[in-house]
């Protein structure tokens, strides 16, 4: 996992921000600081690396420049002034041209490591890994709060296919009828809290779960919803599936649904930085549908 190869589309994330309504709005920008915890996440090597090369080349300067500085103060400008500004002036080209090359320095050397060590790029295979997974437990997560969130705000969306579907968990809602004492909960009134007790009918998993959610939800066709199709989103949901449930080790189930060559059961996944890019840049980019969609249904 080569650090400047990783690429988070975060830009087209943040662009659309202030077209969303005030609610969505919010999620959003939770949803971005999520995403933002996660490149922290995958940047740390790099982070610590350039902190470690910066703490070298402070050394390093103190040893070379004493030698600069002594034959500076052996020979000083006559008047104080002028020398006073030499030395400001030295102190300052020093520190610049030090840290220039810090970033790029950091990026070699971590590549290095990585190359040369093992227990490294475990370490850096670790770390993308857990990225696969948080953001697809971001995208789950997030896809459920737009869905609650737009039924919430607008009951009217009820309709025969979101009452026909049978409960997806143990919820007390049954079919077509919800408990008294989830009435209760809400006061007898639920007007404005459809998408919070129904949601239990659908199932937020999985790609195929969070697509007839949405289907249901604002009556779409398959080429509205089309994007939750994509074969990025859909190969992250997998993959994310045995990295949580089988320590990343490949099984027959993981077999029947990958569209990846050259895999075997029994073997640890091997996932290189382009794949990790191209997944979690889709699961963004189905978020960022999910959003425009919601707030064009909403406010129409």
């Amino acid at each position: 996992m080569k650090l400047e190869n990783i690429n988070i589309d975060l830009e087209s994330l943040k662009d659309f921000s202030d077209e969303l309504d005030s609610n969505l709005k919010e999620i959003h920008l939770r949803y971005c600081d999520s995403i933002e915890q996660i490149l922290t996440l995958l940047s740390s090597p790099l982070i610590f690396m350039s902190f470690a090369m910066g703490k070298v080349k402070e050394d390093h300067l103190s040893i070379k420049k004493a030698v600069e500085l002594g034959f500076f103060m052996n020979n000083p400008p006559k008047k104080p002034k002028d020398a006073a500004k030499r030395l400001v002036d030295f102190f300052q080209e020093s520190i610049k041209s030090a840290n220039e090359t810090v970033v790029e320095d950091s990026i070699k050397e971590s590549n290095k490591l990585y190359e040369n060590s093992a227990e490294i790029r475990k370490c850096f295979e670790n770390i993308g890994r857990n990225a696969i997974v948080n953001t697809w437990t971001l995208f789950e997560t997030y896809s459920k709060e737009i869905w609650v969130n737009s039924f919430n705000g607008n009951p009217n969306y009820i309709n025969s296919a979101i009452i026909n579907t049978k409960n997806n968990s143990n919820s007390p809602i049954l079919d077509k009828n919800i408990p008294l004492n989830l009435l209760s909960k809400y006061g007898f009134d639920v007007s404005k809290h459809l998408g919070e007790i129904l949601a239990v009918k659908y199932d937020f998993t999985g790609c195929n779960g969070i697509k007839k959610s949405f289907k249901d939800l604002f009556s779409l066709s398959n080429t509205e919803i089309a994007f939750m199709d994509n074969e990025n989103l859909n190969q992250m949901e997998i993959i994310r599936h045995i990295l949580v449930h089988n320590s990343g080790v490949i099984d027959n189930k993981y077999l029947s649904r990958s569209k990846r060559n050259n895999e075997e059961a029994g073997i640890q996944i091997e996932l290189q930085i382009d794949e990790m890019n191209e997944m979690i840049n889709a699961s963004i980019n189905a978020i960022i549908n999910l959003f425009k969609l919601a707030n064009a249904k909403n406010n129409c």
